[in-house]
């Protein structure tokens, strides 16, 4: 398998970028399906960087920009506690590179900040380390872009590695690129769990829809009869049609009158099915996969990771607390509080969750005696 990227890699630097967005699914799956295998050979690892590299540092369009930008996030999650630091300060540098040049379309300026906001959910330490080896300021520069994008992260998981990643910036009190953005912290998080409310909604009713589906299947060999019958019932009247349209133009090319328009069969409209996708605002990169993004009772859940964050500093540092919050309007107020209702309506649902995986409520065993006396005189029963 592993020698099969070894020829991938050698048909990309033969040929270019021309191929990268039609390898990304394979590259994807060689990092996430065996990832002791793909950090066992350092090679693998670079050669991932160097088509990154290749594909940033050149003009293959900024779409399969993307596709790279997300590779790179993709190892940065997916190789979380397996010691990677020292490709970390490289991803970086690459990305920020990027940034300096002329970016179109937000798509790629929010996909470069994923790579960074990964990089920091990776080790927000090294991160700013590696900041601050760049030079003056340039973490306060990458903190005020990403606070001003965040209305461009969408989808499911752009929003939720943006939460992960501001609740670290929310445990910085003492570093000047974060308290000068204190007052925007908050409202920014608000926003990113209105659009998460709204996203997971639309999933949830996505697989509603599909489970649906799946019982309408039990029918499929009643309706395929059914259906041979529509089709010939439609032929008749698409012929039918046919005859009238003729008729029409002849009756009133007798009268002088000439007729442009043609009378047609409306069929159904798919607009509607796909007004009903966009409440998930997917991109189609959504489908390169991550830790973060496994549904099965959400293991890490930034809602809950959310609320200890805001607890915690609520009860050891009331001045940096106030620093974030203070300053919210009413409105704002009622919708942090909602977050945090909902964060605890979530820990519920995962605590119910797993008490039905473990077979329900446990109830202790008691003795039950062999015979009972009912002909005892009728004295209360529980007291001794």
């Amino acid at each position: 398998m592993w020698k099969i990227l070894e020829v991938m890699y050698s048909v990309f630097t033969r040929d270019g970028f021309e191929y990268f967005t039609d390898m990304m699914p394979a590259l994807h799956n060689y990092v996430t399906v065996d990832t002791k295998a793909f950090l066992s050979t350092p090679n693998y690892m670079l050669a991932m960087f160097n088509m990154c590299k290749t594909m940033l540092e050149g003009d293959p369009g900024e779409d399969p920009e993307c596709h790279a930008a997300k590779l790179l996030e993709v190892i940065l999650l997916q190789c979380k506690g397996n010691n990677i630091d020292e490709v970390v300060p490289i991803f970086v540098e690459l990305v920020l590179k990027r940034l300096t040049r002329e970016v179109k379309t937000s798509e790629l300026r929010t996909m470069c900040l994923q790579v960074i906001i990964a990089a920091m959910y990776y080790n927000p330490g090294l991160l700013v380390d590696t900041f601050n080896k760049m030079g003056d300021n340039v973490f306060g520069h990458f903190v005020q872009q990403w606070i001003h994008d965040t209305d461009c992260f969408i989808g499911l998981h752009d929003r939720k590695i943006c939460v992960l990643g501001l609740c670290h910036l929310l445990q910085m009190p003492d570093n000047p690129a974060v308290t000068s953005h204190a007052q925007q912290i908050i409202p920014s998080l608000i926003l990113l769990f209105e659009g998460l409310k709204r996203a997971y909604a639309a999933r949830n009713e996505c697989d509603s829809d599909d489970s649906s589906y799946d019982e309408d299947d039990s029918e499929g060999l009643d309706n395929e009869l059914l259906d041979s019958d529509e089709d010939e019932i439609d032929d008749e009247g698409q012929q039918y049609l046919e005859s009238l349209q003729e008729k029409v133009q002849k009756g009133a090319a007798a009268n002088g009158f000439q007729v442009k328009a043609s009378i047609e069969d409306v069929g159904d409209d798919s607009d509607d099915d796909d007004d009903d996708l966009d409440g998930l605002e997917e991109t189609s990169l959504e489908a390169y996969t991550t830790p973060l993004d496994e549904e099965e009772g959400e293991l890490i859940d930034e809602y809950l990771i959310f609320r200890d964050v805001m607890s915690g500093i609520e009860s050891t540092n009331q001045q940096w607390y106030q620093a974030l919050t203070g300053h919210l309007s009413e409105v704002q107020g009622k919708a942090l509080t909602e977050v945090i209702t909902l964060s605890n309506q979530r820990q519920a649902e995962r605590e119910s969750k797993k008490i039905q995986q473990q077979g329900g409520y446990q109830f202790n065993q008691q003795n039950i005696p062999g015979k009972f006396n009912f002909g005892a005189p009728c004295n209360n029963p529980f007291q001794k």
